[in-house]
């Protein structure tokens, strides 16, 4: 017996000890990022073959791998597997490194990081990317400037207050297409609404709070655009908008607007398989539709056969809204087997399109009104012809009025932070010491002053570049500013930009200095962040080969067409920096134009981008030269241009069209028509407007906008013969019947006059005149909007013999306001300040109804009836109410 004890005993202590290694086992071993198996290896085959195509630039990307423990390096091969091509040719492996561990340092420091569900945190929180900005370490110093300020808040609360950090930070101006990263849009202190969102996304990513940036591409009632930010709280999502904080989440001044939207999606990092609909699935992204949280919804299915009735499989059908005077696709699909694509979509007007080897058709079609449209593909029709087309977009929808707790502390916070923005703001320099550098410098004071006040937070680069400047230097390096778009003054160091100044091959003589300024010596080629590659282009090639270059710059093409693979995985866009795509070897079609115009440019070349057509160019004997990148069914069948000339006679009561507002100019080519960018066209300032075009099948597309949204749109069918002049005229289709009375506006409102800084009645103003009144939040959306509007407006009001009145909201008078703000308005102009709320009163009174939102703009006539009203977001209202002049006389 005991001996049967003893081995009991015995038995029990190797049982434990066998235990006591399991455990240890267990507790050592490794811990997996990527807890899914199934998943773990379809990221790890993705990695591969990445990091085949990545070869060139093995060392600078991969080197980081060796020595991480098993997380770490599971994320790592996440972000690679999935990353957008630019980011493998212009980033490198610690800087992605550093992205894991603090995105791990966050989840780990904030109490809520446990409960994200790893799916997550890996599309929401781990990406460094958030769209099409240039990446930077926005999250190592968010996380310190936050940290502290939510440690002890929940979720919910973190969200909001991560929000008002962000309003401290930035609010709202519109800027050009080049998305900033978010610490330069901070450098800045504001940014548009894509640039805002891409700056609150990142903090809150930088504190692991799930976040993605949401982005209607075309509002259907208004020609705009809008990007704003969904949170993940709790296990849901809410929207907020981007450094606009509100008491409550779930709240914005585009609630209203998103109810009439036709889509509302957000581009995710990797192979994401949540609830939302996918609208496109690919190996290295998944992009989904968000609209049914915003709007009412119906889904549109598109059958696609040929003329004998068979099903085609593998046609592109287009969703497209009328938007900016062109017909934009929201959303592509790629007909199934079955011959169908469908979407998920809003109550209003789409034109579908379907296009497959050379075949086409198109219809417009009201979704909710059928929920399936047959499309059978023809051979294109050429004709010239005239169709005219009716948009009507989704109705306008009451909006639940907001909870009122809370409101007056948010307003006070509101207010404090624009304090805090603009005390920042005030550490930039001042007139008076750019004055006195410049004198000392021996620079031109005004210019000196005009580079330095557009730099705003980047003024201590641009002040290092013109101190290091020697005097030889001071022409070009003004000139080399003078080149440069406000954003880059922003945000480019001077590094950088002496580069570009020591590295420019010196003038030739035969060349005029515009021409060497704009197309030799810039940096700045298209959408590109600028940086230093002529040095690194300059030793890449031999002697013998940039001698053969300059002789004959098509051999600059031909070098490239030979050496660079194409690669359509760059999905956002972002061009790839000269120097890593060489590294790289690969590149998308327009990194290889910007690659093409800098290695002219550094050789002495003048080269460009051209703006209208795209393609890359070359200046040959006073001519510029075309190259052609990418499918060659873009090049035209003949080399030589021809002539169009766009007439416009003017119709009393409508504006003279403009480019994207009224109109807009489409070539057939690769199986549909394609907008041509003649936005900033000086030959289109005026009419007869006469382009160089080229030769073939042309779609000139007008519309009119109507007061509720619709539009009154006309499809003009051409053709272009080759050497030849073609006259098309700009006609818009009118409605001018005459307004209809929509109320009484008595003018007795008491108001605070801004200039006088004294009381009176807002009668005493109008003294029976007709009257456009503004009633405005001068620091908040969609305001802000409407009153660049009308400043941009003011040469159209100044001859108006009535008056504009802008009119502050009560409690919306920001404590650093200034009426110089608004200095472009029409001289005789007023700015008030509704102090007592009377003007609101007023439109109860005449509408029967409070404003559900601001701005609110009204047209009236002398006596007081109005004939336009308006409120909330509406772009293009300053010229709806340019139009009522005509019945405001």
């Amino acid at each position: 017996m005991r001996q049967k004890r003893f081995l009991i005993r015995k038995l029990g202590g190797w049982l434990l000890i066998l235990i006591a290694m399991f455990l240890l086992s267990a507790c050592s071993r490794p811990e997996h990022f990527l807890k899914d198996s199934a998943y773990r290896r379809l990221v790890h085959r993705q990695f591969q073959k990445r990091a085949e195509l990545a070869r060139g630039r093995q060392q600078e990307l991969f080197s980081v791998l060796k020595g991480l423990n098993q997380a770490e390096r599971e994320a790592l091969e996440f972000l690679y597997a999935f990353m957008p091509l630019s980011d493998l040719a212009n980033l490198d492996g610690q800087y992605f490194l550093e992205q894991v561990r603090a995105a791990f340092q966050a989840r780990q420091y904030f109490s809520w990081g446990r409960d994200i569900p790893d799916d997550i945190f890996r599309h929401f929180v781990l990406p460094y990317r958030v769209n099409n900005e240039n990446p930077d370490r926005a999250r190592q110093v968010f996380f310190e400037e936050l940290k502290d300020r939510i440690k002890g808040l929940d979720m919910y609360r973190a969200a909001l207050e991560v929000n008002h950090w962000c309003h401290e930070k930035v609010t709202y101006r519109p800027t050009d297409e080049r998305t900033s990263a978010p610490l330069a849009t901070v450098k800045t202190a504001f940014g548009r609404c894509g640039e805002e969102s891409t700056f609150t996304v990142a903090a809150l990513r930088a504190v692991s709070l799930p976040a993605r940036q949401v982005y209607t591409p075309r509002w259907a009632h208004t020609d705009d655009n809008h990007a704003w930010v969904e949170v993940w709280v709790n296990g849901r999502w809410y929207y907020l908008g981007a450094c606009e904080p509100e008491p409550e989440l779930n709240r914005g001044w585009f609630t209203g607007p998103a109810k009439r939207a036709m889509m509302v999606h957000t581009t995710v990092f990797g192979q994401y398989s949540g609830p939302e609909e996918i609208l496109q699935k690919t190996a290295l992204y998944t992009r989904i539709n968000q609209l049914p949280m915003y709007a009412p919804t119906t889904r549109l299915t598109v059958e696609v056969r040929d003329t004998r009735g068979a099903v085609i499989p593998g046609a592109t059908v287009e969703f497209c809204l009328y938007n900016y005077a062109e017909f934009y696709p929201i959303a592509s699909q790629v007909s199934d087997q079955q011959g169908q694509a469908s979407v998920i979509t809003g109550l209003g007007d789409l034109l579908v399109l379907a296009y497959k080897d050379n075949l086409v058709a198109w219809q417009k079609v009201t979704a909710g009104a059928t929920d399936r449209l047959l499309l059978t593909l023809t051979e294109p029709d050429f004709s010239e012809r005239q169709v005219d087309l009716d948009i009507i977009p989704p109705v306008a929808r009451a909006v639940e009025p907001p909870d009122l707790a809370g409101v007056e502390e948010n307003n006070r916070r509101l207010r404090l932070e624009d304090i805090l923005r603009a005390t920042y703001e005030s550490t930039f320099i001042n007139r008076d010491i750019a004055a006195i550098f410049a004198k000392e410098k021996g620079l031109p004071e005004d210019l000196t002053w005009k580079y330095l006040e557009a730099s705003r937070g980047n003024w201590p680069e641009i002040i290092e570049f013109l101190y290091r400047l020697k005097p030889e230097e001071f022409s070009c390096g003004l000139g080399l500013l003078a080149a440069l778009t406000a954003k880059d003054l922003r945000d480019t160091p001077a590094e950088v930009l002496l580069h570009h100044l020591r590295e420019t091959p010196a003038r030739d003589e035969k060349l005029d200095e515009t021409t060497y300024l704009n197309y030799v010596l810039s940096p700045r080629v298209g959408r590109e962040l600028l940086s230093p590659w002529r040095k690194y282009i300059k030793d890449k090639f031999s002697q013998a080969e940039k001698e053969e270059f300059k002789k004959n710059p098509e051999k600059i093409y031909s070098w490239i067409q030979a050496r660079i693979q194409l690669d359509d995985s760059n999905y956002y866009q972002v061009p790839l920096l000269p120097q890593g795509l060489l590294q790289l070897g690969r590149a998308d079609v327009y990194s290889m134009k910007v690659l093409y115009v800098a290695i002219a440019r550094s050789l002495g070349i003048p080269a460009r981008i051209d703006r209208a057509t795209g393609r890359a160019c070359y200046l040959n004997s006073g001519q510029w030269k075309e190259v052609y990148f990418g499918q060659e069914s873009e090049r035209p069948e003949s080399p030589a241009k021809s002539r169009l000339s766009l007439k416009y006679e003017p119709v009393a009561g409508l504006p003279r069209p403009s480019y994207y507002s009224h109109f807009t100019l489409a070539r057939f080519s690769q199986g549909r028509y394609r907008t041509l960018d003649y936005e900033n066209q000086p030959a289109l300032n005026s009419f007869p407007g006469e382009l160089q075009v080229d030769p073939g099948h042309y779609l000139l597309i007008s519309g009119n906008r109507q007061p509720d949204g619709s539009v009154l749109c006309r499809l003009n069918f051409f053709q272009v013969e080759p050497a030849q002049l073609k006259e098309v005229s700009i006609s818009l289709r009118t409605s001018l019947q005459e307004p209809e009375v929509l109320g009484q506006f008595l003018p007795e409102a008491e108001v605070y006059d801004l200039k006088s800084q004294s009381g009176l009645k807002l009668s005493t103003l109008t003294a029976s005149r007709s009257f456009i009144l503004l009633l405005i939040e001068p620091d908040r959306e969609p305001s802000q909007h409407l009153m660049g509007e009308i400043q941009a407006l003011s040469g159209q009001l100044a001859d108006w013999p009535g008056l504009v009145v802008v009119a502050v909201a009560r409690d919306s008078l920001p404590a650093s306001f200034e009426p110089t703000r608004y200095k472009a308005l029409p001289p005789a102009a007023r700015l008030v300040y509704d102090i007592q709320g009377h003007i609101s009163g007023r439109l109860l009174q005449a509408l029967g109804k409070e404003p559900a939102g601001l701005p609110v703009a009204l047209a009236c006539r002398a006596g007081g009836n109005i004939i336009f009203y308006s409120e909330g977001y509406r772009i293009s209202t300053g010229e709806q109410l340019v139009r009522m002049l005509h019945w405001l006389k």
